[in-house]
């Protein structure tokens, strides 16, 4: 009888988001098998832009700075019309969580890192050639069958992470319908090297004949996309005379600075819902969301980073399988959020026809007259902000201050440590939760919190002190000092203790003398099965 591997997780998919995913969950010391049917990661470009955010969820497990010295720190994005006019600018954006808005990457280089830093987890085993060929589920976990390079394997485990992309073959086996449209127009993607265009910022060519996209590429390169017209086949246009008369306007065409040509067909389209029973699906086989604001991936690291410390809470034993329903609730209406501006984008970046054109024309002329709207419209300040209206959290909507950051991602500020040492400050809160009081009588309680919950969290202990050489009001306490101005939002909770999420959102917010009743209330959202088992 062929042996059963068993894994409280297995992850499918060794792409951005599984080994992500992986990372994460490996840093908490929980067994994961990472399943791969193909032979290694990715040998060529396809994600190109890392945001902030994406950033972020990268430095939880140590992988950011490694990686984003193979980068390019993008300084925005300019928009041209026909007569090669710029009508539009969008700046790099202020660095609100620790990191350039975008870094123009080279994806075999980020799946690479992500490899490396797996190898320093043992509890993650990683698996290349191994394809998924059906899964059965009951409601103690799900069996899945794997063809190898060895043969016919069998694995069992607890709960099943799909990330198997836009195609996935688990969401169609467990019947999860996917929900929205598919754009009109195919695009023809190249990715070339040694292009003389070296600005660090992207050039939307907004023509009624043809609509271009040019994103800056690591060590000198350029991805070109264009629209593909009516009767036109991708056959005839990824031709070398097709590319060649296409790139023309731009640069010259060698042959052998090609690296890749594809044709890319567009989708906006969101999983019905994204877990189903102990099946979870994250990145592109939870959502496709069209290029135009680059958020593809970086939506799929948001829903790893959401899931990890969930489900590491889960398998530890310190929360309820409930958690995971707060996935669900908490990511379906962002991504949507960030595929519909995407949509948006596309259609006022690419009109397409006389009449799309002179409407962009019309909203951008009377938008002169109000200079404040149309830096708001043009720089695409309506970007949904990274917050959450329900989930894991406490009191989300009946904070006391209307500023109140509880439901959000915290900001990162550069902190100075005591010794002097500048850092970003999620090197001081640390992998998993956090309390912050930024008051002496606030920070002088969080070495007495009593109830039981906290000794399960193990929080961290933050004070942010207004001195320049901070000094920590207990052992158990780190004082740092705001070096930036980004600290300034979190002073609207200058007298309460904050408790921040591992993924960097901001649980709740309480003052000292309600604390039991906060981590009681907070005990509740992890339900209370929690509460039986540390009272056990």
């Amino acid at each position: 009888m062929t042996e059963v591997l068993h894994f409280p997780v297995v992850v499918v998919g060794a792409g951005p988001v599984g080994l992500t995913v992986a990372n994460l969950l490996g840093q908490d010391g929980i067994n994961v098998l990472v399943v791969e049917r193909n032979a290694a990661t990715v040998d060529h470009p396809r994600a190109i832009v890392l945001d902030d955010e994406g950033a972020r969820t990268l430095q939880a497990f140590g992988a950011a700075d490694g990686f984003l010295k193979h980068t390019i720190e993008g300084d925005g994005a300019r928009y041209l019309d026909d007569s090669g006019q710029c009508f539009g600018t969008v700046g790099a954006g202020p660095r609100t969580y620790g990191f350039a808005k975008r870094h123009f990457m080279y994806q075999p280089e980020l799946e690479a890192e992500l490899v490396q830093s797996l190898s320093r987890f043992s509890s993650v085993d990683l698996r290349f050639g191994w394809n998924v060929t059906g899964i059965s589920r009951d409601p103690s976990g799900v069996t899945i069958a794997c063809m190898t390079p060895e043969g016919a394997r069998t694995i069992r485990c607890d709960w099943l992470l799909a990330c198997d992309g836009g195609r996935s073959p688990i969401r169609q086996w467990v019947g999860i319908d996917f929900i929205g449209s598919t754009y009109e127009q195919d695009w023809i993607v190249l990715d070339l090297k040694a292009d003389p265009d070296q600005v660090n910022y992207s050039r939307f060519y907004c023509s009624t004949s043809r609509p271009a996209v040019s994103v800056p590429a690591p060590r000198g390169g350029r991805r070109y996309e264009f629209m593909l017209l009516d009767g036109e086949t991708g056959a005839d246009m990824l031709t070398d005379e097709s590319i060649g008369r296409l790139i023309a306007p731009y640069r010259a065409y060698r042959k052998e600075d090609v690296i890749r040509r594809a044709i890319y067909t567009f989708h906006a389209r969101i999983a019905s819902r994204m877990r189903q029973g102990r099946v979870l699906l994250l990145g592109d086989a939870a959502h496709l969301t069209p290029p135009f604001a680059g958020q593809g991936m970086n939506a799929g690291l948001r829903d790893a980073h959401n899931v990890a410390w969930k489900l590491s809470m889960l398998v530890r034993g310190l929360a309820d399988s409930s958690v995971l329903d707060s996935y669900d609730d908490e990511r379906r209406g962002p991504a949507w959020a960030m595929i519909q501006l995407a949509v948006a984008m596309g259609q006022f970046v690419m009109p397409k026809g006389a009449e799309q054109t002179a409407l962009r024309a019309m909203l951008l002329k009377m938008l002169e007259s109000f200079p404040g709207a149309q830096d708001y419209f043009l720089q695409m300040k309506f970007k949904p902000a990274p917050r959450y209206d329900g989930g894991l959290f406490v009191d989300i909507d009946r904070q006391p201050y209307e500023a109140s950051l509880v439901g959000q991602m915290l900001p990162q500020p550069v902190v100075k440590l005591s010794s002097g040492k500048a850092v970003r400050f999620d090197e001081v809160l640390g992998p998993g939760f956090a309390l912050i009081a930024q008051s002496e009588k606030e920070a002088a309680t969080l070495s007495k919190l009593a109830h039981p919950l906290w000794h399960q969290l193990k929080p961290s202990l933050i004070y942010i002190s207004g001195e320049d050489r901070p000094v920590a009001p207990g052992a158990s306490v780190t004082a740092v000092s705001a070096m930036d101005g980004f600290i300034r939002p979190l002073r609207t909770h200058r007298d309460q203790i904050m408790l921040v999420r591992p993924d960097r959102y901001v649980a709740g917010a309480f003052f000292a003398a309600d604390e039991y009743d906060f981590a009681e209330r907070f005990r509740q959202v992890l339900q209370s099965k929690t509460a039986e088992r540390m009272s056990a």
